[in-house]
């Protein structure tokens, strides 16, 4: 989250808490914490809105795995919605991409929208607003749309998710010695003195002492 946060257009914040709200789903659909902070990441450098995003990435997981139940719980549409092996079928008949592995198992939806992405281009725009509606709905295809846009900037963001282990903590220790997060250790250290070592009066003597 911290190094996406300072490489890409959305906070750190926003996307952790964005990202608590579809990560079950997407989960369950085969997609690790990097590969769902990128997702995120990139359909927001267009929309701007991290929790609507994070909702459309929740209905596309729910939507490709056919789990109507769920979408009519969320209050999401469920017209259209089709039984795994026919959406399969149209789905690789638009795109050329499949959504089910070679045991018939459901493919990571990461994988699957970055190869819909790669030829997204050269579909004409009925094919488009074909897969978009399979596999979005008409309520999310916002969503669907910014990701195939943005397709580039989410893989970019994944890699650097990649690779960020540690970023955070060097953060902290460039910051801890800097002037400013030196002062910090040493106030805490003096809170820690006053609070441990000193009984109260003691303390509100000194604290008018210094006062006056």
């Amino acid at each position: 989250f911290n190094s996406i946060g300072n490489n890409f257009a959305i906070s750190t914040s926003d996307l952790a808490s964005s990202l608590t709200k579809s990560a079950s789903a997407l989960v369950t659909a085969g997609v690790d914490l990097e590969q769902s902070a990128a997702l995120l990441t990139g359909a927001n450098t267009i929309m701007q809105d991290p929790d609507t995003v994070s909702q459309g990435l929740k209905v596309i997981a729910l939507r490709v795995r056919g789990v109507k139940s769920e979408l009519e719980d969320m209050g999401e549409e469920t017209e259209g919605i089709l039984n795994t092996s026919k959406l399969q079928d149209k789905i690789k008949a638009l795109t050329g991409v499949d959504l089910l592995d070679d045991t018939n198992g459901f493919r990571n939806i990461y994988d699957i929208l970055m190869e819909i992405a790669d030829v997204w281009d050269d579909l004409d725009s009925m094919s488009q607003a074909s897969v978009i509606e399979l596999m979005a709905g008409k309520n999310r295809a916002n969503v669907f749309t910014s990701i195939m846009k943005q397709a580039d900037t989410i893989k970019s963001a994944y890699n650097i998710a990649l690779g960020s282990e540690g970023s955070a903590m060097a953060e902290n220790e460039k910051h801890l010695n800097s002037i400013q997060g030196r002062m910090e250790l040493f106030t805490n250290a003096l809170q820690t003195m006053w609070v441990n070592a000193l009984d109260s009066d003691v303390i509100k003597f000194f604290v008018d002492a210094g006062t006056a």
